[in-house]
């Protein structure tokens, strides 16, 4: 069974995604602090990371980093409200983010087929 945490502050938006993906089968995860998403990461060793960058306290790209230093093999994509989305999407990328989406999602089908093709690489 795949590992699915989302890391967001947002406990309405963790609800929707550990829905939706928890009845395709996925083990999800929540976490509504970039802190508190790190210590289940490091307990559970997700496959698959989903990170809001703007939360109280630690900032998604602290997260993203921390969780690759642990778990390289983690397939982290940043889902956030768009802010000069253009130089945030390059910056998550190249610490190494897989993908990255814009709040409001469109389709929970086009977030699964990334995270399928990110799993399956």
């Amino acid at each position: 069974m795949k590992k699915l945490l989302t890391i967001d502050d947002e406990s309405d938006f963790t609800d929707l995604i550990a829905g939706y993906f928890g009845q395709r089968g996925y083990k999800v995860f929540k976490a509504n602090s970039g802190e508190a998403g790190l210590v289940i990461a490091k307990k559970e060793k997700p496959d698959i990371c989903l990170i809001d960058i703007k939360m109280p306290g630690m900032h998604g790209d602290e997260v993203l980093k921390e969780i690759l230093l642990f778990r390289p093999d983690a397939k982290c994509i940043v889902i956030a409200a768009s802010e000069g989305q253009g130089k945030t999407r390059s910056h998550m990328l190249a610490l190494g983010a897989v993908a990255y989406f814009e709040k409001p999602l469109h389709s929970l089908r086009d977030l699964e087929k990334t995270i399928e093709r990110a799993i399956s690489r």
